[in-house]
């Protein structure tokens, strides 16, 4: 959990609580509201194995600057495998319960991206 050391977590989970919020204001019927919640859920995963690998690529190096040092590729592609399964399965669910108002979910998730830049935390 790399993840955890380098992101603000409180500041992240609220922020993200409060966008998700206002989507779920937009909702029309318990199914879209359950629809928006399953990728949100899915998003919040999908950003913390985004965080996670990147930290795998960058934070070994960091400690140890010579070029011996390689990265765990397959670990590497399975997480972004694990990610784009992730992400694939929660908007295709979304798009089955929402039909064209899966646009909301998604402005969300493009909201929630801003917000993990803004709560990332330098580490050192």
């Amino acid at each position: 959990m790399k993840f955890a050391k380098k992101i603000n977590l409180k500041k992240y989970l609220l922020s993200s609580v409060l966008t998700t919020g206002i989507a779920l204001a937009f909702a029309q019927n318990s199914t879209e509201i359950i629809a928006i919640l399953v990728i949100y859920l899915a998003t919040i995963l999908n950003q913390f194995i985004l965080v996670e690998v990147i930290m795998e690529m960058v934070s070994e190096r960091k400690n140890d600057l010579s070029r011996t040092y390689r990265v765990n590729k397959t670990k590497v592609a399975l997480l972004f495998v694990l990610k784009l399964l992730i992400l694939f399965g929660a908007l295709s669910l979304g798009i089955h319960l929402m039909g064209k108002r899966v646009l909301i979910p998604l402005l969300n998730y493009v909201v929630l991206i801003f917000i993990l830049g803004l709560s990332l935390k330098d580490v050192e």
